[in-house]
């Protein structure tokens, strides 16, 4: 057994691994709640019970990684407004040239055959609302993202302005949530999450420069062992208490629950040694660093396989047990994920490269170098 000391890791240089695998299981979570929702509508046996219940979940831990990111990635941005321009450059490049392809594909083509009304096709590519419907239905989150990183400007611009509306925010979020003033994405309950990342980035920060090593792995590992069992119990919450009428995008338990249990599995990245492990899972850091690419067409995808299936009358014969609805989900699963990576690697990847050669824009915004983490995949 090697006694080599763990890779001293400081900050903000170095890869944080945690957030890229916890990016990974957030979009999965999505996909599996999609998933198993899609095959008991039409096969009639819902795969795991009630236990995918909670996949929604994905979108709170996506939240909070946001918020940690995007101060990693612009910390040396903040209190120099000259950097605002290039921080909105880096921000929309980001969000919106695969966002836009998958769009397209999507059914934004219609817009040129006159299938869908130009008004329509501008709310969904620019805003990530609609009138109908979202034609990529998980890109309701984005709106909140782009918010996010509106408001997140005042720190660039200045540290104390930032702090000040970022707290008068918090305020308005929490005094809507009691009394139900507005009906405005700014002010729902779950924005709350991105301010927890922000926390979480700030502490990791802190405890990196003034602990030594073993009393971060200490810390790492008691944060990765308590925000599972937090994660996890509020999961278990909901299942139980089986009320499909609960809110889940304004439940004060739920945002809590999966929220502190989200940041405190971030703040695991304390902990070198926990950071080197996570650092030799390649195949789990495949599919945080394609993640953003999975969350957007995985629903495309799985639609389709479930159609192909259905046509093709491959539907296991017999009785309708959990087994065989687990093999559907199976077979959906791993083509929607293979489908994602692979638009990951041959068009993700390659659009975002061009996209920052031609506008310039390097450093901090590499999308999958592992000097830095800059990726912010957005929920569904």
């Amino acid at each position: 057994m090697s006694t080599s000391a763990p890779p001293r890791i400081e900050w903000p240089e170095a890869t944080l691994y945690t957030p890229q695998i916890c990016r990974g299981l957030a979009c999965l979570l999505v996909a599996v709640y999609h998933g198993t929702a899609l095959i008991g509508s039409w096969y009639g046996e819902k795969p795991l019970l009630t236990l995918s219940n909670f996949g929604f979940s994905g979108v709170h831990m996506f939240f909070v990684i946001s918020g940690l990111i995007i101060y990693h990635a612009h910390r040396n941005d903040v209190d120099n407004f000259y950097r605002v321009p290039d921080y909105l450059l880096k921000r929309l490049v980001r969000i919106y040239p695969l966002y836009w392809i998958v769009f397209i594909f999507s059914g934004g083509w219609k817009v040129f055959t006159n299938r869908m009304e130009v008004g329509d096709f501008f709310l969904n590519a620019l805003l990530f609302t609609s009138s109908k419907s979202l034609l990529v239905a998980v890109a309701w989150t984005l709106a909140y993202e782009m918010v996010f990183y509106g408001i997140f400007i005042t720190f660039i611009v200045k540290r104390s302005l930032g702090i000040l509306v970022f707290a008068t925010w918090f305020v308005l979020v929490a005094l809507n949530d009691h009394y139900h003033f507005a009906n405005l994405i700014g002010l729902n309950l779950i924005n709350t999450l991105f301010m927890l990342g922000l926390l979480t980035s700030a502490t990791v920060m802190a405890l990196r420069k003034h602990l030594g090593e073993d009393s971060r792995d200490w810390i790492g590992i008691v944060s990765l062992i308590t925000g599972t069992l937090i994660f996890v119990g509020t999961a278990c919450w909901y299942i139980l208490l089986d009320d499909p009428t609960l809110p889940v995008w304004n439940n004060l338990t739920l945002t809590l629950g999966f929220g502190i249990g989200s940041a405190l599995l971030l703040l695991a990245s304390v902990s070198a040694r926990l950071e080197g492990f996570w650092k030799r899972q390649r195949w789990l850091l495949l599919i945080g660093d394609a993640s953003y690419s999975i969350y957007l067409v995985h629903f495309f995808f799985q639609k389709r396989v479930s159609n192909g299936l259905r046509s093709l009358d491959w539907v296991p014969a017999g009785e309708k047990t959990q087994a065989k609805a687990l093999l559907l989900l199976a077979v959906i699963m791993a083509i929607s994920v293979a489908c994602g990576i692979i638009i990951h690697k041959w068009i993700e990847k390659p659009v975002l490269a061009k996209c920052r050669e031609w506008l310039k824009l390097g450093g901090s915004a590499r999308p999958h170098g592992h000097s830095q983490v800059q990726r912010t995949p957005s929920p569904g």
